[in-house]
């Protein structure tokens, strides 16, 4: 529950601060964006803030599950249906391309191989749509649902979609830890709440871009065939709120919050050597990397294999989309500030 108290308090403060009463957040029907609107409505209630869930191919689970959990918040939950408008913009797009002399035959293949292409076109017109919501519905902050698994070394966002925030206050935060967050939060709530966020803590998580909802489009399977790791996030139990599964992405994170001492004496941070522009493992050597990586107890019960995979993946990954990161969406405080007060721990169960 302290961490409930944190994250409410921390957003009470911003909005103080800014003097801005209001605030929009896109409601997925996944479990971040479910959690911010609990902490949003906890912070500033629900008559200030605006939900909007934005139909682009969008699973009619997903839809659904929004609407409960804004039910349950008495928050009103704006749906806009805005697929036809989006053929409408794809046809323009592919009429531009003819006209400019492309191959439409070898676009096509392209964009049939890989979806993510159109499915990163819908996520982008998210953005505007709901900033427009939100000035039409009095303004207020814009705020994001961008958690650490996703955001840390990954960057797994569309930059000028789910990425076009004015805070990210769950970024410091594991999937696993945003996951029990939202259980604390059901307990705090009450049982329509809590009913509520429990179909959230138990579908796979989904971008939800394709209109096939989380059975034929999770987020770990799009990560195995982004990076070719077996990158995976972890789970509760929905009845105790214990974490069940740590999360390789979340091994990898805590990896890199210690610190080794190594060359000449000089301390340096493992995540500044692992993400080096130098040779893998900057200072260190590859062999050095692993043995620090096995001696952590982060990796427990990974092979070597797996373990050379995911820190190989996540320097690709860090090094690939180090361009999307924007250090000037406040987070709202820092998981070191959180790990010191207690609220946290780096201790993996």
């Amino acid at each position: 529950m302290e961490l409930v108290k944190n994250r409410v308090n921390a957003l009470k403060d911003f909005h103080k601060a800014t003097g801005t009463p209001r605030a929009e957040l896109d409601l997925s029907g996944g479990i971040d964006s479910a959690v911010m609107a609990c902490l949003l409505v906890k912070a500033l209630g629900a008559e200030n803030v605006t939900l909007v869930h934005t139909r682009i191919n969008t699973d009619q689970n997903a839809t659904q599950r929004a609407r409960d959990i804004a039910d349950a918040l008495k928050c009103p939950l704006i749906v806009g249906e805005f697929n036809n408008i989006f053929n409408l913009i794809v046809g323009e797009i592919e009429c531009s391309l003819i006209l400019a002399g492309y191959n439409m035959d070898e676009i096509g293949k392209r964009c049939v191989a890989d979806r993510t292409i159109k499915g990163s076109l819908r996520s982008t017109l998210r953005a505007p749509l709901g900033r427009a919501f939100n000035r039409m519905t009095g303004g207020g902050i814009r705020h994001g649902t961008g958690n650490e698994c996703e955001d840390r070394f990954l960057r797994f966002y569309q930059k000028g979609g789910d990425g076009e925030v004015d805070t990210n206050p769950i970024e410091m935060l594991s999937k696993s830890e945003v996951y029990q967050l939202a259980f604390a939060l059901g307990q705090d709530m009450g049982p329509e709440v809590a009913a509520a966020l429990r179909p959230i803590i138990e579908v796979s998580p989904s971008p939800d871009l394709w209109g096939q909802g989380e059975a034929n489009h999770k987020d770990e399977d799009e990560l195995l065939k982004w990076t070719g790791a077996p990158f995976t996030y972890g789970r509760i139990d929905p009845d105790t709120g214990a974490i069940i599964r740590v999360g390789t992405i979340e091994r990898v994170s805590r990896f890199l919050d210690t610190e080794g001492e190594y060359l000449y004496g000089g301390v340096y941070s493992i995540e500044a050597s692992l993400f080096s522009n130098d040779t893998f493992g900057g200072w260190r050597t590859r062999e050095a990397m692993m043995a620090e990586a096995k001696n952590s107890g982060c990796f427990n019960g990974l092979d070597d294999a797996t373990i050379l995979s995911l820190l190989t993946a996540a320097r690709k990954c860090e090094r690939a989309t180090r361009h999307k990161s924007n250090t000037n969406i406040p987070t709202l405080g820092t998981r070191a500030s959180l790990v010191e007060s207690g609220i946290l721990t780096n201790t993996l169960p």
